[in-house]
C-alpha cells in the first residue's frame, strides 16, 4: 500500500475537522449563532444574558474563525489546509504526466487553479474580516471560484483518463459533487449579498455545505494516490533536461512536445 494515499486523506480530514471544531468553539463562546437558528435581530445589547442573533454573528465559516480564542485555530488550519492542498495539486499533476502526458495542459491548468485556491484560503485565513475586511473577502472569492474550476477540471481528467480501474465509480462520483460545488458556490454567492436575513442565513449553510463538499473531493484522491510510485517522485524532482517534463514550470526552450512519453 502506498503512504501517498494519505495526503489527501489528512488534507480533508484538517480542513473538515478543522472548520468544524472552530465554529463547535465559535458556538460555545457565543460568538456565532447556532445554524439552525432562524431568527435575527437588528442588533444587540453587549450586556444582555439571552442569545441574540444579528448579521454581526450569522454563522458563516469566516464569521466563526473572527473572535479570540478560535481565530489562532483558524488561522492555522486554513494554512496547513493550503500547504496541503498545493501539494495535492502537485502529486496529482506528477502522476497523471507520469501515467499519461497527452493531458498534461489539462492537469498543468488544474494544478495552477489550485494553487489560486491555496493562496485564497491563505489569505483568507491571515486577514481577519473585522480588521482587513476587502483582503479577506478577495482571499475567500479566490478560495471558492478556484475550488469550483478545479473540480469541473479534475472530474474531466477523471473522465479521460484511466489511472487506476475504479474510474466507472470515481467519474458519477466527483460528477456529483461537482455539480453540488457549483451549485452552491453559486447560491452562497447569492444569498451572501442578499439584504434578507433568511437568505443571508442559507448563504451560510450554502458556505458550510461547500466547504465541505470540496474537501469530500478531494478525499477522493486517495484512489489515485494509492498508485503513486517511485517514477512519479522521480518526475517530481526530474531535471529539465531530462525526459520528463518539469511539474511545476517549463524549462526555456522547450515545448508542449516535452510532455509526450
Amino acid at each position: 500500500m502506498s503512504c501517498w494515499l494519505l495526503l489527501p486523506l489528512l488534507t480533508s480530514v484538517v480542513s473538515i475537522a478543522g472548520t468544524w471544531t472552530v465554529y463547535g468553539l465559535a458556538l460555545r463562546n457565543g460568538h456565532v449563532c447556532p445554524l439552525y437558528n432562524w431568527v435575527y435581530n437588528r442588533s444587540c445589547s453587549p450586556d444582555t444574558s439571552v442569545r441574540c442573533c444579528s448579521v454581526r454573528n450569522m454563522p458563516f465559516v469566516s464569521t466563526s474563525g473572527m473572535n479570540l480564542p478560535e481565530n489562532s485555530l483558524y488561522s492555522a488550519v486554513l494554512n496547513a489546509v493550503s500547504v496541503l492542498f498545493a501539494l495535492v495539486c502537485i502529486f496529482r499533476h506528477a502522476q497523471i504526466v507520469e501515467r499519461k502526458g497527452d493531458e498534461a495542459v489539462l492537469s498543468k491548468a488544474a494544478m495552477i487553479i489550485g494553487f489560486f485556491g491555496s493562496i485564497g484560503g491563505f489569505i483568507a485565513g491571515n486577514c481577519n474580516p473585522s480588521v482587513l475586511m476587502v483582503l479577506h473577502y478577495f482571499g475567500a472569492t479566490l478560495c471558492f471560484v478556484s475550488g469550483c474550476i478545479y473540480t469541473i477540471l479534475q472530474t474531466a481528467l477523471t473522465f479521460r483518463l484511466h489511472l487506476t480501474g475504479k474510474e466507472c465509480f470515481l467519474v458519477p462520483l466527483r460528477a456529483v459533487l461537482t455539480i453540488f460545488q457549483v451549485v452552491f458556490s453559486i447560491c452562497y454567492l447569492a444569498f451572501f449579498v442578499h439584504p434578507d436575513t433568511k437568505r443571508q442565513h442559507i448563504g451560510a449553510i450554502c458556505e458550510w455545505i461547500l466547504a465541505t463538499n470540496f474537501y469530500v473531493f478531494i478525499m477522493s484522491f486517495s484512489f489515485e494516490f494509492y498508485y503513486i510510485t517511485s517514477a512519479v517522485l522521480y518526475a517530481l524532482i526530474s531535471r529539465p533536461d531530462d525526459e520528463k517534463v518539469a511539474i511545476l514550470s517549463e524549462p526555456r526552450g522547450t515545448n508542449m512536445a516535452t510532455f509526450d512519453k
